[in-house]
């Protein structure tokens, strides 16, 4: 017999309640106690913990009872962590280890697998966010800062996940990678940033869907922009000697860039927000494959993603 009109709305509006209940409800709230407790008996290594969403997820998760192995560029930013720790822990040493890892170096990423190894303690995830950024035009921009950018945010995740994934097979455990929502809409004066990210993107979904077999989870961590270092570090890595140039001058390029950024970063607020959604990555029983973060990243997600190229276009250069 055929199915009615009515019949038809009736069946989705259906799904879509059963699938709202499950979302918003069942994953949300009832299915995090038991990853939460594995955090107590088992070890968690973030990358680029120096400053910004590593910070913050290293101490969140030393808070919850995990040992955490957070790679930093030096002894001096792990001592600066392990004194933010302290504040609240004063046996934060225990259980927090800041190692000093760039992960452009092969050596380093070896010599944190033996110290993971060594504590003895199941890995139950790889948080992959160390990266780095430039602003800049194209045309500009030496090829040098494209490979120093690709180098970290995309190879950089490669190698670990390469070095870890043995581990996080044998416990069962998840790997996080840090993107960006730009690499769903990258714009003017970002290529040597986010077209790193489109890669880490792309790489991470290959992955995602090669290591379910194992029962391993890939998720990928999307958020807008958030008050971290990326944008100061980002605008000085870009700026080159003053040259003759055909484009607009990259200090007033810059500064017409920062203005939104600026009120997009308070918009958002806490980076809490995204520490929140790596925690559920790793401890919740059906993880998300993506974490959008953000009124941009959501508007960028949901809306202009679908929009036709020339309003993107039209929004990305009316600064120019």
């Amino acid at each position: 017999m055929a199915t009615t009109p009515n019949e038809l709305c009736y069946y989705s509006l259906g799904l879509l309640v059963v699938f709202f209940f499950w979302r918003f409800v069942v994953r949300a709230r009832c299915c995090r106690t038991k990853g939460t407790q594995r955090l107590h008996s088992s070890c968690i290594i973030v990358t680029g913990c120096d400053y910004g969403f590593g910070r913050e997820i290293a101490l969140h998760l030393h808070r919850m009872g995990a040992t955490v192995y957070a790679g930093v560029l030096s002894t001096k930013s792990g001592e600066k962590l392990l004194a933010a720790c302290s504040k609240l822990d004063k046996e934060a040493n225990k259980r927090l280890h800041p190692i000093v890892m760039d992960v452009t170096k092969q050596d380093d990423i070896d010599q944190a697998v033996k110290l993971v190894q060594a504590s003895g303690l199941p890995l139950q995830a790889c948080v992959n966010n160390a990266g780095i950024s430039a602003f800049g035009w194209a045309e500009e921009l030496p090829t040098s800062t494209y490979e120093r950018n690709m180098n970290v945010n995309f190879l950089g995740t490669v190698r670990m996940t390469k070095a870890f994934l043995p581990l996080l097979r044998k416990s069962k455990g998840r790997l996080i990678n840090m993107g960006s929502i730009g690499a769903r809409m990258p714009s003017a004066f970002g290529s040597a940033y986010l077209s790193t990210k489109a890669a880490m993107s792309s790489y991470n979904d290959c992955v995602r869907q090669e290591v379910y077999r194992f029962g391993v989870s890939v998720c990928l961590i999307e958020p807008g922009f958030f008050a971290t270092e990326l944008l100061a570090n980002g605008a000085k890595a870009g700026a080159t000697k003053s040259v003759p140039s055909v484009y607009p001058k990259y200090a007033d390029k810059m500064k017409a860039t920062q203005k939104p950024i600026e009120m997009l970063e308070w918009l958002n607020g806490s980076l809490d927000r995204v520490t929140d959604c790596v925690v559920d990555g790793i401890t919740n029983r059906w993880p998300l494959a993506r974490y959008t973060i953000g009124y941009d990243a959501r508007l960028i997600r949901h809306v202009l993603s679908y929009s036709p190229s020339w309003v993107v276009d039209m929004i990305q250069t009316a600064q120019d």
